[in-house]
């Protein structure tokens, strides 16, 4: 049970989220809850799987990009509480960057990384509008231990009609030194700035 409330708790309580999340979160949060339908919902289903696409593909490339991290599957949380940064009504490609890639609910989650706990689950938490779109991946793995959290954020570009990724924070939690956890910038302006 406690495993299954770590999960969730990124995602249940929009109290919870990190406090230093870009504007561009702040931002579509204070037009959710102030508005009875979201922007996520008005995008078409398909629109709203292509970017979660783009947000999941960032992920994979920042993860080798840090450590060269590869992985063979991941599983990724389809948490849904009400809440306005519940896992979108869209079903994910089974293979992203040659990535197996399954959806499943978080009680899944707690009992396949019960049964193997090298298992990578990621709550994937998203805030989508017509103007950018901002993703949290939260990273478990050793039996639900929290390893890292990706901030990913990306600007609509109107010329092109596409979005365009704009910047990659990493924070890991794995480290010995609880002065050394802070979040480092990956990707900004078209670039890898960081080479770990």
């Amino acid at each position: 049970m406690t495993v299954w409330l770590y999960f969730t708790a990124c995602s249940n309580h929009p109290d919870n989220k990190p406090h230093s999340v870009k504007i561009s979160i702040e931002k579509s949060l204070a037009q959710e809850t102030n508005s009875s339908t979201t922007d996520s919902l008005t995008l078409q289903n398909d629109e709203l799987t292509k970017i979660y696409v783009k947000g999941i593909v960032a992920f994979i490339k920042a993860a080798y990009k840090i450590n060269k991290t590869t992985f063979d599957t991941l599983y990724f949380g389809k948490h849904i509480y009400g809440q306005p940064d519940d896992f979108p009504d869209i079903e994910l490609p089974e293979i992203i960057e040659k990535t197996q890639i399954r959806l499943v609910s978080p009680e899944v989650a707690q009992k396949k990384q019960a049964e193997r706990k090298s298992l990578v689950y990621v709550n994937m938490i998203g805030w989508v509008d017509k103007e950018s779109a901002a993703f949290v991946l939260v990273v478990f793995t050793n039996n639900a231990q929290h390893q890292s959290d990706y901030y990913i954020n990306f600007n609509f570009n109107k010329s092109s009609a596409k979005y365009e990724l704009y910047k990659i924070e990493f924070q890991n939690y794995m480290v010995s030194n609880e002065h050394s956890l802070k979040r480092i910038t990956i990707y900004e302006d078209s670039n890898y700035v960081t080479d770990n």
